[in-house]
C-alpha cells in the first residue's frame, strides 16, 4: 500500500500529467515537459508498444537537438496504457479518465485515410499546432523491427510529425493527383522532384524498375516515382520535412546553409507563402525574440534521454455533475427560460446512472440536490431544482466553487474528472474570488464548463473552463432563431469530455419555427437512421414571451409507416409539460426513416399578444440496440476562442461513422452574435480549398467574416446527406506483415528491383528522356488506388453545439480582403494553338463570402512572379479565346481559355509558363497570390498536332475523291463506249439486213423477168 501511495504521489507530482484532458506541453531550458503518450482502448495489449514508444522518444530526442541546432530535446514523456490491459507492477495507477482525446501522441486504430503511416491531425494554418500525432498498433509494435526499412528511423519519424505538432509547418513532398503534384517543371526546363533542396539524387522509374512514361502534358505519369540513391551519393543534410528517412537528412532547411525552395509546389509551400520551415519554426513562441537559445554541448549523451513514466488509465465510472446555477437579482428575466432547460437536462439529458448535484448561489449557495445517482424516472429530481431567483442577490461565483469543494471532500466523492456546469449571466461581485479557488479546483482535477447566459457574463468564463480543460458556451437569450438553445448547450457540455461509449445519446435534429398566432400550422421532417432509435424523443418547446401568456400549442407526429402520435396517445407515448411549456413524445424503439411533425396553434386559443410563437424542436437518441451499428456523429469547434477583428474565426466539424470518415455530406453551420440578431448560417465544406486543409479527410471548414459587433458569438452546426455521402472504411484485416495500404500516397521508402540496371543517379531529369506515353490517346494513367473503400451512407441528421469565440477591437467598415486562390491549376495546354486552359475555385469579397470585384492573372516565362507579380504579363480579354475574367460568387468553379498571343510553337515548344491570380474587392484590398500554376508545352514528340493532322486528313479526302471521280468517269466512259458499240452493231446489222432484202427484191425482179 505504500509503494501504491507513493506511485500515485508521483503521478500527481509529475509535471508531465497537468490535466485531465488537455495536456500542456512546455519548453523549459531547451527541454520539453509535459509530453503525453497514450493507448487507445482498442489496442491489443503488446508490451512491444511501451518499448518502441520509449525507443523511439530516445531516439527522436538526439534528432530534436541536432535538427533545432541545440535548442530544445525531450525531457519528461508519461505513457498511458489503456484500463483493459493487465496490470504490472511496472504502471503507476491513476484515477484519470480520458486520456486519449487529450494527448499528444495517440496509439490507436489505422485511419482510413493514412493506414499503418504515422501522420498529424492538423486543423489550422501555418504556425498553428496540430491537434494530435497517430500511430497506428502495427506501426507501435514493428517500427524496429518489419517496418523499419520502410519508414526509416523512428526518431526521424517523430521529429518530422513533431514539427507538423508543435510548430505547425507543412509536409514537403508532393502526393500524385493533389493540389501538390509530386513532379514540377523548373525554370531550367528540367523536371525536377518535389522538395525542398534541389540536390537529392536518385532515378525517376515506375515500381517495377522500367523507365517512366509521359503522360499527356509531357510531365511523369501517376505510375512515376523519384527513388533516391543510397546515402553515399547523396550528401544532402536536408529536409526533415521530405525524404527523412534518408541516413544524412538530419536538419531542416533555412535560407542560409541548407537553402529553402521557395518554388517547389508542395503543402508547406502552400501554406507559408514560401517560407522556409526553419524561418516559421524560428517564429514559434519555443524560440522567438531568443528564447531558449543553443545550448553548450553537454558532457554526456545520457542529458538528451527522457524520463518515462507509465500510468494506467482508471476503469470507466460512471460520469459525475454538479449542476451550478446563478439565481442572483438579475436573472429576474432570463428565471423562467433557465428552469425550461434545467428540466429538460435532468429529464431527457443527464445520462442515466451518472452521479448528478445541484449547487445554486447568488450572496450564499445551496445544496439543491446532494450527489444522486440519476433513475430512470427523474421526476423527484425535477421536483427540487429551483425555480425563483434571489430578490437583490448578488453573484459569489467563487464562493459557490467553495461549497462544491467542501461538498466533495464531505461527502467522499471523487473529484478527479467531475464536471461542473455553470450558468451565470453576470459579473462576480462577491469574495472569495474565482481566482483564489481556481488551484484548489485544479489540484482536484475539476473540469468547469461554462455557459454565459446573455452577453454580460464576465469575461473570466472562458479562461476557467480553459484551465480546467472545459468548454465554454453561449446562450443568447434574445435571438429570435438561434439554434443554440441553452438545453443543447448543456447536452454538449456533459458529453464533450467524455469518452463516447456505445450507448450515449446522440442530438438527431435541432430547428426553430415561427408559429403564427391564432391558426399557424408549421410542418418538419427528421431522418432517423437505422444506427439510431433506441429511447428516441422528439421534444417541441414554446418560447416564454410573457409568464403571463397561457401555453397555446400542440403537436403531432407521424412514423415513417403512417402510425400517428398525438395527445391521444398512451401516457409513455406523449407527455405535456406546462411548467416548462414542453410537449415530449417518447418513442422506446423508433423505426428508422422519415418522421413528419406538425405544430399547431389553435385558431380559437386566446392571445394576449398576436405575435407568432417560437418553437424549439429537437430529437435525440440512443444507439440501437439492434443494429449494433456504430452511429455517425459530429464534433464541431473552432480553431481559436479569442479572435482580434479583423482577423477571420475559422469553424471546423468532423463527420465520423466509428473509425470512418464521412465525405459529400452537407454541413451547415449556424453563428449567433453578441447582438442577438439571427443566426448566419453558412456552409462548411471538405473541398481542400480555403479553410480546408486537405480534401476528402471528412473535416469541413470554412471561414466566417461577418462580424457585427465585439462580444460573444456562439457556435452549432447541422449535418445532412446528399446524393453522394459516403463514408470511407477503415482499412483492417490486413494479413501478418503486410502494411495496410492507405488511400492516398504516403512518404514511405521505396525500394527498386536490385536487377534492374540503373544510369547515374541524378537530381534534374530531361523532359524529353521520358518514353511516350503507351496509351493511344496520349492521357495520363489512372491514378493509384482509387476509392475502392467508399461505401453509400444511408440517409441521417445531425447536430452539435461548437462552443463560442469572443471577437475583440471590432469597428465598421469593410477590413476583409478576398480570399486566396489555392488550387489554381493548368487543366488543358496545346501546344501547336498555343493554347492554356486553367481552372480555379472562386474566392469571395471577404475571403471567402461574397463576391470579389476585379480578377488579376498574370504570367511569366520565371517563377519569380509569385515574389514579384507586377512583372508578369497581365491576362486581358484579347488573350480569351474561352471564358471571361469576371469574378463569380465565392466557391463557384471559374475555367478560361487562353492564347500566348504572338508566341510561336517553337518558342514554346519544351517550355513552361507561370501562372498566378488575386482578387481584389471594392474597396481596393487585395488577396494573397495564388498558388503558382505551371503551364509545360511539351515536345512535339508528346502531343498531337491536332491541325496537321485535319489537314492531312483533308488532303486524303481530297484524294479520295479525285480517286472516286476518275473511277466513275472511267466507268462512265466505259458504259458509253459499249452503249456506243452496242449501237453501232445493231445499225449494221438493220443496214445489212435491208442490203440482204433489196438484193431479194432485185434477185426476185430479175427471175420475173427472166421467166417472162
Amino acid at each position: 500500500m505504500a509503494r501504491m501511495a507513493a506511485m500515485i504521489v508521483g503521478v500527481l507530482t509529475f509535471s508531465s500529467v497537468l490535466g485531465l484532458v488537455n495536456s500542456n506541453i512546455v519548453l523549459h531550458e531547451n527541454g520539453y515537459e509535459g509530453v503525453v503518450v497514450a493507448i487507445g482502448e482498442g489496442v491489443p495489449e503488446d508490451p512491444n508498444i511501451i518499448e518502441n514508444l520509449k525507443m523511439m522518444f530516445m531516439e527522436g530526442s538526439e534528432v530534436l537537438n541536432e535538427a533545432t541546432r541545440q535548442r530544445a530535446y525531450f525531457r519528461e514523456v508519461t505513457i498511458v496504457v489503456p484500463s483493459t490491459w493487465n496490470y504490472s507492477e511496472d504502471y503507476m495507477a491513476t484515477t484519470g479518465l480520458g486520456w486519449v482525446s487529450g494527448a499528444d501522441v495517440r496509439v490507436d486504430l489505422p485511419h482510413p485515410l493514412h493506414g499503418d503511416s504515422p501522420y498529424t491531425l492538423q486543423l489550422g494554418g501555418c504556425g498553428d499546432p496540430g491537434e494530435y500525432i497517430h500511430l497506428s498498433p502495427e506501426y507501435a509494435a514493428k517500427m524496429y523491427s518489419s517496418l523499419l526499412p520502410t519508414f526509416g528511423s523512428p526518431g526521424k519519424v517523430l521529429v518530422h510529425e513533431w514539427a507538423h505538432l508543435r510548430w505547425g509547418v507543412f509536409d514537403e513532398y508532393g502526393e500524385p493527383a493533389t493540389s501538390t503534384p509530386t513532379f514540377y517543371i523548373g525554370e531550367d526546363m528540367q523536371v525536377h522532384v518535389t522538395g525542398c533542396t534541389e540536390g537529392i539524387k536518385g532515378w525517376l522509374r515506375n515500381i517495377d524498375g522500367s523507365e517512366c512514361h509521359a503522360d499527356a502534358s509531357g510531365m511523369p505519369d501517376s505510375q512515376c516515382h523519384f527513388f533516391p540513391a543510397e546515402d553515399s551519393d547523396n550528401n544532402i543534410t536536408a529536409s526533415l520535412m521530405n525524404l527523412y528517412f534518408l541516413d544524412n537528412v538530419r536538419m531542416f532547411c533555412d535560407n542560409e546553409e541548407l537553402p529553402h525552395n521557395p518554388y517547389a509546389p508542395n503543402a508547406h509551400n502552400m501554406q507559408c507563402d514560401g517560407r522556409s520551415v526553419w524561418e516559421v519554426i524560428t517564429q514559434h513562441q519555443d524560440f522567438k525574440d531568443g528564447v531558449n537559445p543553443p545550448r553548450r554541448k553537454r558532457a554526456a549523451e545520457t542529458d538528451l534521454k527522457p524520463r518515462f513514466q507509465v500510468i494506467q488509465e482508471a476503469a470507466k465510472k460512471k460520469p459525475r455533475f454538479v449542476l451550478l446555477l446563478d439565481l442572483s437579482g438579475s436573472m429576474d428575466q432570463f428565471m423562467k427560460q433557465l428552469y425550461q432547460a434545467v428540466v429538460r437536462f435532468v429529464r431527457d439529458l443527464v445520462p442515466t446512472g451518472s452521479l448528478l448535484a445541484v449547487v445554486s448561489f447568488a450572496n450564499t449557495s445551496h445544496l439543491d440536490l446532494p450527489f444522486t445517482v440519476v433513475p430512470r424516472d427523474r421526476e423527484d429530481i425535477v421536483s427540487k431544482l429551483p425555480d425563483t431567483y434571489v430578490v437583490g442577490g448578488y453573484t459569489a461565483i467563487g464562493g459557490a466553487l467553495e461549497f462544491i469543494l467542501q461538498l466533495v471532500e464531505n461527502t467522499g466523492t471523487e473529484s478527479e474528472g467531475l464536471m461542473v456546469i455553470l450558468i451565470t449571466d453576470g459579473e462576480e461581485t462577491m469574495y472569495p474570488k474565482v481566482e483564489t479557488k481556481l488551484p484548489a479546483i485544479k489540484r482536484k482535477r475539476i473540469v468547469i464548463n461554462t455557459v454565459s447566459f446573455g452577453p454580460n457574463a464576465t469575461d473570466s468564463l472562458e479562461l476557467w473552463a480553459k484551465e480546467t480543460g472545459g468548454k465554454s458556451y453561449y446562450h443568447s437569450t434574445g435571438s429570435s432563431d438561434s439554434l443554440s438553445s441553452l438545453d443543447a448547450l448543456l447536452y454538449d457540455s456533459i458529453t464533450t469530455n467524455l469518452d463516447q461509449p456505445d450507448d450515449q445519446l446522440l442530438q438527431v435534429y435541432r430547428r426553430t419555427h415561427e408559429v403564427a398566432a391564432r391558426g399557424g400550422l408549421e410542418t418538419g421532417q427528421v431522418v432517423l437512421d437505422s444506427s439510431l432509435g433506441h429511447e428516441t424523443r422528439f421534444t417541441f418547446t414554446e418560447s416564454i414571451v410573457s409568464p403571463y401568456n397561457p401555453f397555446s400549442i400542440s403537436a403531432s407526429l407521424q412514423d415513417p409507416e403512417g402510425h400517428l402520435y398525438s395527445e391521444h396517445s398512451l401516457a409513455w407515448h406523449y407527455r405535456l409539460d406546462n411548467a416548462t411549456r414542453t410537449i415530449i413524445f417518447n418513442i422506446i424503439e423508433a423505426m428508422a426513416g422519415r418522421w413528419t411533425y406538425i405544430i399547431r396553434n389553435p385558431a380559437g386559443h386566446p392571445r394576449t399578444y398576436p405575435q407568432p410563437d417560437e418553437v424549439q424542436v429537437a430529437v435525440t437518441s440512443h444507439p440501437s440496440r439492434k443494429t449494433g451499428q456504430a452511429p455517425v456523429r459530429v464534433k464541431a469547434w473552432m480553431s481559436a476562442n479569442n479572435i482580434t477583428y479583423p482577423e477571420p474565426a475559422l469553424v471546423f466539424a468532423y463527420v465520423s461513422q466509428g473509425y470512418s470518415m464521412v465525405l459529400d455530406a452537407t454541413v451547415t453551420a449556424f453563428i449567433v452574435p453578441p447582438t442577438e440578431e439571427k443566426s448566419i448560417s453558412f456552409p462548411l465544406l471538405d473541398n481542400g480549398v480555403g479553410a480546408d486543409l486537405r480534401s476528402g479527410d471528412g473535416i469541413y471548414s470554412a471561414f466566417f467574416t461577418q462580424y457585427s459587433g465585439n462580444g460573444r458569438y456562439s457556435v452549432s452546426a447541422t449535418v445532412s446527406t446528399s446524393n453522394r455521402t459516403a463514408k470511407l472504411q477503415a482499412l483492417s484485416g490486413a494479413p501478418e506483415g503486410h502494411l495496410r495500404q492507405p488511400g492516398t500516397s504516403a512518404l514511405r521508402r521505396l525500394t527498386l528491383p536490385l536487377t534492374v540496371s540503373l544510369p547515374e543517379p541524378d537530381s534534374t531529369f530531361a523532359p524529353g528522356d521520358l518514353v511516350p506515353s503507351e496509351e493511344p490517346s496520349g492521357a495520363p494513367h489512372a491514378p493509384c488506388c482509387g476509392d475502392v473503400n467508399r461505401m453509400r451512407v444511408e440517409p441521417f441528421t445531425r447536430f452539435t453545439s461548437g462552443g463560442i469565440f469572443k471577437v475583440h477591437n471590432y469597428q465598421p467598415g469593410d477590413q476583409q480582403p478576398p480570399g486566396r486562390v489555392t488550387d489554381l491549376t493548368v487543366s488543358f495546354v496545346y501546344l501547336y494553338d498555343a493554347l492554356v486552359s486553367l481552372t480555379w475555385t472562386s474566392p469571395g469579397d471577404d475571403l471567402y463570402t461574397g463576391t470579389a470585384t476585379v480578377l488579376e492573372l498574370r504570367y511569366h516565362e520565371s517563377m519569380s512572379i509569385h515574389s514579384n507579380f507586377h512583372v508578369g504579363h497581365q491576362v486581358n480579354s484579347s488573350h480569351l479565346t474561352s471564358g471571361d475574367l469576371t469574378p463569380r460568387p465565392a466557391g463557384q468553379p471559374h475555367n478560361i481559355t487562353l492564347k500566348m498571343l504572338d508566341r510561336s510553337v517553337e518558342s514554346l515548344e519544351g517550355r513552361a509558363v507561370f501562372f498566378v491570380v488575386r482578387a481584389r474587392d471594392e474597396m481596393g484590398n487585395s488577396g494573397n497570390l495564388s498558388n503558382l500554376a505551371t503551364a509545360y508545352f511539351p515536345l512535339k514528340k508528346y502531343t498531337r498536332n491536332i491541325q496537321e493532322e485535319q489537314k492531312m486528313d483533308a488532303m486524303s479526302g481530297l484524294v479520295v475523291l479525285v480517286v472516286l471521280g476518275v473511277i466513275i468517269l472511267v466507268m462512265v466512259i466505259f458504259v458509253a463506249s459499249v452503249k456506243m458499240l452496242h449501237v453501232r452493231n445493231r445499225k449494221a446489222r438493220k443496214e445489212q439486213q435491208l442490203v440482204r432484202r433489196e438484193q431479194q427484191v432485185l434477185e426476185g425482179g430479175n427471175v420475173n423477168r427472166f421467166c417472162g
